[in-house]
């Protein structure tokens, strides 16, 4: 059972993920609860949190797969319309993804060179491991992107770059 790939992916993944618990971290309490182009920067985290969730997941099945149930109410579509009454705190969202982060850890240790090529929707190629993890190190790094302009815009500290095989500076 070959891992050179899965480690590497792994240490991607993670990055990654560091980048994205570093950001709730840094981001002050007022522009945490702020909207920024009619949506709240809270619920911008929240939707591609979220999607961590449904995608990293033990079976792709019609089994439960939320590792953090908030009420129905929160919907990870940015486009929703109205977040009026709604908010998920920094605490709240610093639980979900490390909850998140055990059960994507788990994922990997079960994972091998070989299965990241398995297809986890029937027979359709286009949906194996691979591509479910390599999409969402894309997910997360565009809306990270996106979070940290509105921080630099402000003059406020970002969640930096953070890689696995570099020093820290």
């Amino acid at each position: 059972m070959q891992r050179l790939i899965t480690e590497a992916l792994r240490n991607q993944f993670d990055s990654t993920f560091r980048m994205a618990q570093v950001l709730v971290d840094v981001c002050p309490a007022e522009v945490w609860a702020a909207s920024f182009h009619e949506v709240p920067f809270w619920q911008q985290m929240f939707h591609y949190v979220y999607y961590i969730d449904f995608w990293m997941r033990d079976k792709y099945d019609d089994g439960d797969w939320r590792t953090m149930i908030f009420d129905e109410a929160y919907t990870a579509d940015l486009y929703a319309g109205s977040y009026e009454g709604l908010f998920i705190s920094q605490e709240e969202m610093r639980e979900y993804l490390n909850r998140i982060h055990v059960k994507t850890a788990r994922i990997f240790d079960r994972l091998d060179d070989e299965k990241l090529g398995t297809s986890i929707v029937g027979d359709n190629q286009q949906y194996t491991y691979m591509d479910v993890i390599s999409g969402q190190i894309r997910h997360i790094m565009y809306n990270i992107g996106y979070l940290n302009g509105i921080l630099r815009e402000r003059g406020l500290p970002e969640s930096d770059w953070y890689a696995y095989n570099e020093p820290e500076g």
